[in-house]
C-alpha cells in the first residue's frame, strides 16, 4: 500500500510527539535507551525502542510497557499519528 506524501507540518508534528515521548520515558526510566527509527512496514509512521536497564523487574517492564501503549494509542487517537513502541531485554 503506497503512503501518502508526508507534508512539512506533519514532519514537524511527528518530530515533536516523539521527543516529547522520548522525554516522557526517561522521566518515567531515566536509565531507560530510547532509540527512534522512521521505518515504515505498513502504516507506522516511526517506531521507537525502549532498552531499559537490567535492574528493571519483569513487573516494571510490563508495567512500561502498558504505559507508554497507551499513551502511543493517545497519540493515535489525538493526533493520527501511528508510533509502534517496543520495550526490549
Amino acid at each position: 500500500m503506497a503512503r501518502k506524501p508526508t507534508t512539512a507540518s506533519q514532519r514537524e508534528l511527528l518530530e515533536s510527539t516523539l521527543s516529547n515521548l522520548s522525554a516522557l520515558i526517561q522521566q518515567w526510566v531515566p536509565q531507560a535507551e530510547v532509540e527512534i527509527t522512521f521505518e515504515q512496514y505498513e502504516d507506522e509512521d516511526a517506531h521507537i525502542y525502549i532498552f531499559p536497564p537490567p535492574t528493571l523487574t519483569e513487573e516494571e517492564v510490563e508495567r512500561l510497557e502498558l504505559r507508554v501503549g497507551e499513551h502511543c494509542n493517545d497519540i493515535l487517537l489525538d493526533t493520527g499519528l501511528f508510533i509502534v513502541c517496543a520495550v526490549r531485554n
